[in-house]
């Protein structure tokens, strides 16, 4: 309290002018008028004699004190330093540190919205939404945390026209899309009252391609040189071939169904051959019914032996290949490009593509 009268002192002190001093006039008339008032009257919060400067002092007096008590200003080591108000980064003041970005200013514009300036550097992953006239940044739950936010909200993250146009071309984007897993190096953040913020693109992380891993595996064959099936899978075979539901392939590999494929050819069981396509409704299949796909299987009778799939698998390197969680490929011939295609079903169980010789 002690405090707050020495600076309405300081405040009085520099508003009060020699102006505001009654005159010997001015006092005569205050004297007339308190001999002939009534006993009862009105009280005047800003004296009706005072001259014109004195009554513009008491105003600026008033402010001074609303200016004092509402901290909008702090005095730290003889600074008058910018603390935020009960609702907006309580009581955070001008160089302050949260989650290692420093607190550079808060401003306010034309239409009395806050923002809070911070100067800082983070790397962040999310997703890029790119939209038809901007482009905004959805941080994922572990960049919140190293953002200089305190309420922990869900925010997104506008970029300057520049910054926008260099993520488009770095994602190559030509129309509205969603980019997941983006990785951006972000600084000179700007937090404002809402959900959108805004921020400097420092660095982008070009996007790779999948990883994938070709794992080499082999084919069992006999003395004759026809293929087999290894013990576990010669058991799913029969179950198949005999009950025909894709439920009995359910853990399988790509390379084993690819396997199983195979020894239908090896033994002409078209029909179990036919069952191991993919027959989503919502794929195309260039043979509707079991009927079409024998009668191109006889049609191909006459191709030579060594040009057949079943021919050059039994002399090639086989690698399988998966690209992501719903499509995989054999790598028959890696100098050729040669491979055989597989996805999942909406089941999710791999079974073979329509057209798998890639």
């Amino acid at each position: 309290m002690a405090e707050l009268n020495q600076e309405v002192k300081k405040v009085l002190k520099a508003a009060w002018t020699k102006e505001s001093v009654f005159t010997e006039e001015e006092k005569q008339r205050v004297r007339n008028r308190i001999g002939t008032s009534v006993k009862t009257r009105k009280k005047d919060y800003v004296p009706k004699l005072l001259s014109a400067a004195a009554a513009a002092g008491f105003v600026i007096l008033i402010g001074g004190i609303a200016g004092i008590q509402t901290d909008v200003l702090n005095k730290q080591n003889g600074q008058e330093t910018a603390i935020a108000d009960k609702g907006f980064y309580p009581g955070l003041a001008d160089g302050a540190m949260l989650n290692n970005w420093k607190l550079n200013s808060f401003e306010k514009d034309s239409y009395g919205h806050l923002s809070a300036a911070f100067t800082g550097k983070a790397e962040v992953t999310g997703t890029l939404d790119f939209q038809e006239e901007i482009v905004y940044f959805l941080p994922d739950h572990d960049s919140l945390k190293v953002l200089p936010l305190m309420d922990g909200k869900n925010i997104k993250i506008t970029f300057n026209e520049t910054d926008q146009e260099k993520l488009k071309k770095v994602f190559g984007v030509t129309e509205p899309i969603t980019e997941e897993n983006a990785s951006l190096i972000i600084g000179g953040y700007r937090a404002g009252e809402g959900s959108v913020h805004q921020a400097e693109v420092l660095e982008v992380a070009t996007p790779k391609d999948p990883q994938v891993e070709a794992v080499p595996f082999q084919l069992a064959l006999n003395n004759n040189t026809e293929l087999v099936l290894r013990e576990p899978l010669n058991h799913v075979f029969k179950e198949f071939s005999l009950r025909g539901t894709d439920e009995i392939l359910r853990g399988l590999s790509p390379a084993e169904v690819f396997q199983l494929y195979l020894f239908a050819e090896e033994i002409e069981d078209y029909y179990t051959q036919y069952a191991l396509f993919n027959h989503d409704q919502d794929i195309g299949k260039p043979f509707p019914a079991l009927n079409h796909y024998l009668d191109a299987i006889n049609e191909s009778s006459s191709i030579p032996e060594e040009q057949t799939l079943l021919h050059r698998v039994k002399n090639a390197r086989l690698e399988e290949v998966i690209i992501d969680d719903s499509s995989a490929y054999i790598s028959i011939s890696e100098e050729d490009g040669f491979g055989f295609g597989l996805s999942k079903n909406s089941e999710g169980i791999w079974k073979v593509n329509w057209m798998p010789i890639q």
